[in-house]
């Protein structure tokens, strides 16, 4: 369980080198096209008549096309940045249900292939003790542990494991038989607070759920902080991919 983030950065270009652009642009055009319009009003030609079918055809034609691309550009910009302007007004004034709900969860989840977790099959054998000093897990406060189809076995938080070693004192055990406690002590435990621990604090959403199905999910369980994803929503599937609550939380309140 994790996050990733990359190091571009998007960079927008000011507003008004762009309009600079346009005015320079402008200018020329409309003194080259000037200047040509003078000098021809001021050479006659050859039978001393001023050429105006030159300025009447061509010019004027040009100026106009000119102008017109002109003022759709910047009526057609005002036009765009003031439908942006009410979309994002509108997106701001959803509850922050209204906008998980239109989020997919497969969009939005941390992929299997980046989950940090406890392979069953090749772990149950191992010391807690060991298991609590993987580096992989020593930003996380749970412990994910699956099997080798990948379907979810048990969520383990950290205070678990210390409360099932503290259970263990308290039942009289050696300190060697509390350090040699393995991973499958813990998840064959009898204990019923234990087992529970164990077999709740996290539910599960089909590859079609939404942020919002998720949310409800973690609301409906008690200590519920993790959500799988399948590929239909039921817990004996492999797991696709994980929402945490914290997850929801940050695109609730985008």
């Amino acid at each position: 369980m994790g996050n990733q983030s990359n190091g571009f950065k998007n960079e927008k270009q000011s507003p008004w080198v762009g309009n600079l652009i346009a005015v320079l642009i402008t200018g020329l055009v409309m003194g080259v096209t000037v200047f040509i319009a003078v000098f021809i009003l001021f050479s006659p030609n050859k039978s001393g008549e001023i050429n105006t079918s030159f300025i009447g055809q061509t010019l004027l034609p040009l100026w106009g096309t000119w102008i017109g691309t002109v003022l759709a550009y910047y009526f057609g910009k005002a036009n765009f940045e003031a439908a942006s302007k009410s979309y994002q007004e509108v997106i701001n004034k959803l509850s922050p249900d209204e906008k998980i709900a239109k989020l997919k969860v497969q969009d939005v989840m941390l992929p299997i292939n980046q989950l940090t977790y406890l392979d069953y099959d090749t772990e149950n054998q191992k010391l807690i003790n060991d298991i609590l000093k993987y580096p992989q897990f020593e930003k996380y406060s749970r412990f994910a542990v699956l099997d080798q189809r990948k379907a979810i076995k048990n969520m383990i938080h950290r205070n678990t494991f210390f409360e099932f070693v503290f259970l263990k004192v308290s039942e009289g055990k050696s300190n060697d038989e509390i350090n040699n406690l393995k991973l499958n002590d813990l998840l064959t435990e009898s204990n019923e607070r234990i087992k529970n621990t164990l077999t709740r604090g996290y539910g599960f959403v089909s590859m079609n759920a939404t942020l919002l199905d998720a949310k409800k999910v973690i609301d409906s369980i008690a200590e519920c902080m993790d959500v799988f994803v399948t590929e239909t929503g039921k817990p004996s599937e492999p797991v696709k991919g994980l929402v945490t609550n914290n997850m929801i939380f940050e695109k609730a309140n985008v």
